[in-house]
């Protein structure tokens, strides 16, 4: 899976919004298959802060709406939300923005002019089948539809969150130490059961440093007499 998701060069909003949010390549690919309402949900509902949907109204359908800044609970000004710290990396230039123009000139995505960004804002179309995000003016006239950005920009500007392993296998390790001395050892196996659910941000990879420089007097063998775990 992370080949594909690796291998997919541009990323639609809410691919990117996923990104922002979970940092996950793997949750990016999850979404792939849903419809382009179910990934909206998702990508709205994965937000930290509350996201006020207004209604607008559309030629041909019943549906409509765009972000409107939300209250923060603690300060009581608007806060931030993924696609507003997006569309600021567009309108900055750090990140290139392709779409399709509205104007029946063409049919597929070319880069937005750094130009024409300042003017735009993005609207969400729940439920309409062909365009669900669009680029409006602040005129309230539709110019882009089908936002899409390059990942490796995405990335760049919202980089994975780095996992210090040092000191989660630190904690392991000390935790070892008190549930395994050496008159009752523990398999690999069931210390690292414990350890995932036990020891607070756990994960594998820091358990597998943890359990490397474990004593070797506290570590049991698969059977009863069998060789101890490496």
């Amino acid at each position: 899976m992370t080949s594909e998701v690796d291998s997919k060069r541009c990323w639609d909003l809410f691919e990117t919004i996923r990104w922002v949010q979970t940092r996950d390549k793997g949750l990016v690919a999850a979404i792939w298959d849903w419809s382009d309402d179910e990934r909206m949900a998702v990508a709205l509902s994965g937000m930290k802060v509350p996201l006020v949907l207004r209604s607008r109204p559309w030629p041909g359908t019943n549906h409509g709406a765009d972000f409107a800044p939300a209250t923060s609970p603690d300060s009581g000004r608007p806060a931030t939300q993924p696609v507003d710290e997006i569309l600021r990396k567009v309108q900055s230039g750090r990140i290139r923005m392709t779409a399709i123009r509205c104007d029946g000139t063409s049919t597929g995505q070319s880069i937005v002019p750094l130009a024409e960004l300042n003017d735009l804002q993005i609207r969400l179309m729940p439920g309409h089948p062909v365009a669900p995000v669009g680029l409006w003016s602040r005129l309230g006239t539709r110019l882009w539809r089908s936002p899409q950005f390059l990942s490796i920009e995405v990335i760049a500007e919202w980089p994975a969150r780095s996992r210090k392993t040092a000191p989660v296998s630190n904690a392991i390790l000390r935790y070892l130490h008190e549930i395994m001395p050496p008159e009752a050892p523990l398999t690999k196996g069931e210390a690292q059961r414990r350890c995932l659910a036990e020891v607070p941000q756990a994960y594998p990879q820091a358990f597998n440093k943890a359990w490397a420089v474990l004593e070797p007097s506290r570590k049991r063998g698969r059977g009863k007499h069998g060789p101890r775990g490496h």
